[in-house]
């Protein structure tokens, strides 16, 4: 996450959120885009301040830093920890629990201005919101995990397949044709969401024409790319086998009959 963080960016990020929650909203204002600024600027920015609460974060950290292509803008999100806190409620002392808080910060990369700002509160952690686990997830992302197993287990078959019974030249074609992987079906883990990429290419080892992937706090993903590669020679076998049974069967035919003495 540090060596793909823009390092200024991620100190004014972390710069401007402490402004606003220390409620010097003056000095926020002051890296504030023009394109942003209006008449209810400063109330937006109480409201935001009054979400974050009274006592000192235990842990300040970078979760996400990304950007569009071709856009002006750089997304830093920062997630704060807050540890538990005592209070008392009716003449009885309670702890409050563990808070999170995901704060993203918008920076245009010209100028280096805040071009927006959204604070929200979260359940739990980021990186236990998308921990890979097999408990607790939905049809989606069983389906997903089944059909990832089952591809790569019919990717490694013909693999092995072509490496045994083929000979030659013939069978080193086919294998390097069965590396490649096209089109892209992605599954979040997190969320269950299903997407597809169509002009995909990917060149992975075997038995990888399915594998997980997942960035430093991000959720993991399953791809699972298409094996035309496998596909394609098990129709050339089929139809290798099918040419030479018919031959034998002709010649079989155009034998003549046997004689007998009964």
């Amino acid at each position: 996450m540090k060596k793909n963080t823009p390092q200024d960016d991620e100190a004014l990020a972390i710069g401007s959120i402490e402004l606003l929650r220390q409620k010097r909203f003056e000095q926020v204002e002051e890296r504030l885009d023009p394109s942003i600024r209006n008449a209810d600027l400063r109330s937006r920015l109480v409201a935001m301040a009054e979400v974050f609460p009274t006592r000192e974060p235990s842990s300040i950290k970078t979760v996400d830093a990304s950007h569009t292509k071709g856009s002006s803008t750089t997304s830093i999100t920062l997630e704060y920890e807050f540890p538990p806190s005592a209070t008392t409620v009716d003449g009885k002392a309670e702890l409050s629990p563990r808070s999170w808080f995901l704060a993203q910060v918008f920076i245009r990369k010209d100028v280096k201005t805040i071009a927006g700002l959204l604070v929200r509160p979260i359940s739990e952690s980021v990186e236990v919101y998308n921990e890979f686990t097999i408990l607790d997830k939905g049809i989606s992302q069983y389906a997903g995990l089944l059909l990832a197993i089952l591809v790569s287990i019919f990717g490694w078959y013909v693999f092995v397949l072509c490496a045994r019974t083929e000979k030659g030249k013939k069978k080193w074609i086919w294998l390097m044709l069965m590396v490649p992987g096209v089109c892209r079906l992605t599954v979040n883990w997190t969320t269950g969401q299903w997407s597809f990429t169509p002009l995909s290419v990917q060149v992975k080892l075997l038995p990888l024409i399915a594998n997980a992937t997942c960035t430093a706090y991000g959720p993991w993903m399953l791809q699972i790319t298409a094996p035309l590669g496998a596909i394609a020679f098990l129709l050339w076998r089929k139809n290798r086998v099918f040419a030479a049974v018919i031959p034998s069967q002709v010649r079989s035919n155009d034998s003549p009959p046997t004689q007998s003495l009964v």
